[in-house]
């Protein structure tokens, strides 16, 4: 068992929220498996109340459903939903990459070039898809910061952290895909460096729309089952 440690910054339904949240992206649970209420509880050294109300947080985030008499499950995507999630996200993205472009710090667009660089390097160098995934977080993260605006940080927040799961859901691209999503990163890089807002905007949008007709190809040409298996269970 692992209890978890108290904290002064958040609360212990937060810290909850996110083991749990860290648990379904890395895929110790799978799309569409239960989540045991009185196992979680002792694994993590909490009552069931706060358990509960961690996954009332989870369900209104999209990770988890809720049925009555069937408990909490990891949800599982359908194939509208990831349309929708990688439109939204596009443009958002898009949004996110014109404004800094156009009002963004020095240091920050340096500091975002500068992890476009390692991203592009390290995938040279032969890292592995989740390792991929985690870096390109990390850019849109650093992106998302920069603009210094609450309200749009907020919205990309919540639409990267679903995206992320369907990544994960979604499973492992190819060698090829990632040298090819690294084409449009560095036109990204190139159109921030020069303060282009329109390229930047129509780089990050393209990042996002090449990501949503390889991961609805793929989940047109695969079953559940080998969903599952991408995901190493």
């Amino acid at each position: 068992m692992t209890t978890l440690p108290e904290s002064p910054f958040q609360s212990l339904t937060d810290q909850i929220v996110e083991r749990l949240t860290n648990d379904i992206l890395t895929a110790m649970y799978l799309p569409g498996e239960r989540l045991k209420e009185q196992e979680i509880a002792l694994r993590m050294g909490v009552s069931r109340a706060p358990l509960r109300e961690a996954f009332r947080v989870l369900e209104r985030s999209g990770l988890i459903e809720i049925k009555p008499w069937k408990g909490a499950s990891v949800a599982e995507p359908k194939r509208e939903e990831i349309e929708e999630l990688f439109d939204a996200r596009a443009e958002m993205f898009s949004v996110c990459a014109r404004y800094l472009a156009e009002r963004g710090s020095n240091e920050t667009i340096v500091a975002v070039r500068g992890e476009i660089d390692r991203l592009i390097a390290s995938t040279d160098e032969g890292i592995d898809e989740r390792e991929y995934k985690k870096q390109t977080n990390h850019i849109s993260i650093l992106m998302s910061q920069g603009m210094r605006n609450r309200y749009l940080e907020e919205i990309m927040t919540n639409l990267r952290q679903k995206m992320f799961w369907y990544y994960c859901y979604l499973g492992t691209s190819t060698e090829a895909r990632r040298q090819h999503s690294n084409a449009l990163w560095r036109q990204l890089s190139d159109a921030l460096a020069t303060r282009a807002g329109a390229k930047a905007g129509d780089a990050a949008h393209e990042i996002m729309m090449a990501s949503k007709r390889f991961a609805l190809t793929l989940m047109d040409s695969e079953d559940q089952g080998a969903f599952h298996l991408r995901a190493g269970k």
